[in-house]
């Protein structure tokens, strides 16, 4: 069965390259890169957190059309978020979710950057000046490879005009989406860093809760792809199991499916 993974904010595809390895599929795996942050934008793109989702839909749909069915769906950050919208608005698409580290919760605050991000001009100077010219030992001190760190969002003008642009998008995200995490109803789990200052675990529980998911707790700060990527690739190789034990969800079950149950139980 096929999975699709989703990275966030500034990370690119790259981010899942051990995971990836170590999980070791015989199946389709894509890891996509977001609109704007890995290369520039296509034409036209506006880079707020529905177009987002509806260009990750799209994503979804053609990888099930490829492979016949239903996908293991993986995000991290932003890819979080993402996923686990898409999840909401379109879980007959999906198998399974995985996800972890990015808030949806109405409870949750703004994160500094976040505010200042949010503020016209403010948001460039913090790029330019702050973010641009420190990117690597910023990034390589959060565990991303020093070629990862050189070409992640962070270091470019087009990834600052994308970041800028879905995270301007988003400051009620919490109260908009947090309702619609109840509608997951396929196999989920939530793998969480559990040193993350920005988004702490407390956040993570509170959202398995609402979607009855399977919480996973790694020894980690934020970028637990690239800390603990074999524990990572463990958890998801045993969600993906358990959901590929039966022959559907119960958005995807047929009623010729129905009926070959109920043979059998009458033998």
């Amino acid at each position: 069965m096929a999975v699709l993974f989703v990275h966030g904010v500034p990370a690119t595809s790259r981010l899942w390259r051990e995971v990836i390895r170590l999980a070791d599929r015989d199946d389709e795996v894509l890891a996509v890169d977001l609109p704007g942050m890995a290369e520039p934008e296509p034409e036209g793109w506006v880079p707020d957190k529905d177009n987002y989702v509806n260009w990750l839909i799209g994503q979804i749909e053609a990888m099930v059309e490829r492979n016949g069915g239903p996908i293991h769906l993986v995000g991290h950050d932003w890819g979080c978020l993402l996923t686990l919208r898409a999840a909401s608005l379109r879980p007959e698409l999906l198998r399974s979710v995985a996800a972890g580290n990015a808030p949806i919760d109405p409870h949750w605050p703004l994160h500094a950057w976040w505010d200042a991000w949010n503020t016209p001009g403010v948001g460039e100077e913090v790029m330019r000046q702050v973010f641009q010219p420190n990117v690597v030992p910023v990034m390589t001190a959060l565990g991303f490879p020093e070629e990862d760190a050189a070409c992640c969002g962070f270091a470019t003008d087009h990834g600052h005009r994308n970041i800028l642009g879905l995270y301007r998008s988003a400051p009620n995200i919490g109260h908009e989406w947090a309702e619609d995490l109840a509608r997951i109803v396929i196999p989920s789990m939530l793998i969480w860093g559990n040193r993350d200052l920005i988004v702490p675990v407390e956040i993570g529980r509170r959202m398995a809760t609402r979607m009855g998911a399977e919480m996973v707790e790694l020894d980690s700060d934020h970028f637990w792809p690239y800390r603990r990527p074999a524990e990572a690739a463990n958890a998801l190789r045993r969600l993906w199991a358990r959901s590929e034990s039966a022959p559907a969800t119960i958005l995807t079950q047929t009623a010729e499916g129905l009926d070959g149950i109920l043979a059998n139980i009458s033998r």
